[in-house]
């Protein structure tokens, strides 16, 4: 299955089927998240997140959500070609609120794992 976000956005909340746990996969908006290789990182399937989740867990809501300052720890697993470029911009709480960041430095504030995550 293939997750595809708009070209002006990322996708960055998905749960797992069995668990319910949030995680996060910043990608960049013209790629698509491979469901496949997102739920091996995970450890298990993965589907939509719950918005009401998201905003409990993240203390965002859909569309503003940051890669960092969650409520709860969140893990994050973070596309390897957002690496290319010299900076990426990302949702700063709201939905019409966005900050930029090089890549490294925001993967290292997230904490985010890199890996192969686009289709």
């Amino acid at each position: 299955m293939r997750l595809h976000s708009r070209p002006d956005h990322q996708i960055l909340g998905v749960q797992g089927e069995t668990s319910g746990k949030l995680f996060l996969f910043p990608v960049s908006g013209s790629n698509q998240l491979d469901l496949g290789k997102a739920a091996v990182l995970s450890g298990e399937p993965l589907k939509r997140a719950d918005p009401r989740q998201i905003r409990d867990e993240t203390g965002f809501a859909i569309g503003g959500v940051a890669p960092i300052g969650h409520l709860i720890a969140i893990p994050a697993f973070t596309d390897e070609t957002l690496l290319g470029f010299d900076r990426v911009w990302a949702a700063a709480g709201a939905h019409d609120a966005v900050f930029a960041a090089e890549p490294q430095a925001m993967v290292r504030a997230a904490q985010a794992v890199v890996a192969t995550l686009a289709v």
